[in-house]
């Protein structure tokens, strides 16, 4: 309210200056018009503020991040199923959890189910798998 009134004090301020320093002619009228309008339209501001709509505030983000988690997951799994083949011949099912965490997506942890019982393919995997720093790993053989 207080910047308010110094505005609309400010512009009839600066209005009747203008209209004291302006030299009598055509002009005048014009300068004195368009002064008067500001002044106008300065005091009916807050009545215009209420017909103002509010913008449509939203309180959610506009992302599904349970989506984007779950294709960005699905996507690591498949990424890390072509890097266990291509480096250890081992075919696998991997899952790989992703979440999402203040503005950056996590991994909570990733689970490799390999379709065969040699336990030293599976160190190896667990270990590779540390390397590359992955958190929360679960490596096992299918059961048939």
């Amino acid at each position: 309210m207080k910047t308010y009134l110094l505005t609309a004090a400010g512009v009839i301020f600066l209005s009747v200056i203008i209209s004291l320093i302006i030299p009598q002619g055509k002009m005048n009228k014009s300068i004195v018009f368009v002064m008067r309008l500001a002044c106008i339209l300065v005091l009916l501001q807050p009545i215009t503020g209420i017909f103002k709509l509010d913008s449509v505030k939203v309180d959610s983000p506009m992302y599904d991040y349970e989506y984007i988690c779950k294709v960005y997951s699905e996507n690591q799994s498949e990424q890390l199923e072509k890097l266990l083949y291509k480096e250890f011949s081992a075919e696998s099912e991997c899952t790989v959890e992703v979440y999402y965490d203040e503005g950056n997506f996590k991994v909570k942890g990733v689970t490799v189910q390999l379709n065969s019982e040699q336990e030293k393919i599976i160190e190896e995997i667990y270990e590779y798998l540390e390397e590359l720093k992955y958190i929360n790993i679960t490596v096992y053989a299918k059961s048939y």
